[in-house]
């Protein structure tokens, strides 16, 4: 019989970068560089409409879903973004174990067994911002 592993985490991390990836290139960004490593920040490098666009993804199990530590993570992406002339974006990936959730067993949802198949929720890539940057990007140099 045939024993199923579960994924690590480096590999639930590295499988939603690939989902941010793929749906980027759908969507006509031009790839500049992935690194699926979690220690490295951002994880996708891109270009849209001749625009820099650095990409965070985190990537969590059901119930959960991908979101950076804390206002920290936020704002050194933010500023690596600034000094870089880039968008920075977040892109916050779940994921639930599509035999567990076909099977209507809950507890299991949760457990990213390698090979079974997976539900995937991704919501798209959010802009990173703060307040006070909002007029800057409005054009008008007013919040909003």
């Amino acid at each position: 019989m045939e024993t199923k592993s579960t994924m690590t985490r480096e590999e639930i991390h590295d499988f939603g970068v690939q989902i941010v990836y793929e749906e980027m290139m759908k969507d006509g960004f031009e790839i500049l560089g992935a690194n699926p490593s979690p220690a490295v920040t951002p994880q996708i490098v891109a270009k849209k409409n001749g625009r820099l666009c650095f990409v965070v993804v985190r990537t969590d199990v059901y119930p959960n879903k991908g979101r950076l530590a804390d206002d920290r993570e936020m704002f050194y992406n933010l500023e690596h973004a600034e000094r870089n002339d880039a968008v920075c974006y977040f892109a916050g990936v779940g994921i639930c174990n599509a035999a567990a959730t076909d099977a209507g067993d809950e507890a299991a949802m949760g457990v990213p067994v390698r090979d079974d198949g997976f539900y995937v929720e991704f919501d798209g890539l959010k802009v990173m911002t703060t307040l006070d940057r909002v007029g800057v990007a409005n054009g008008n140099g007013q919040p909003g």
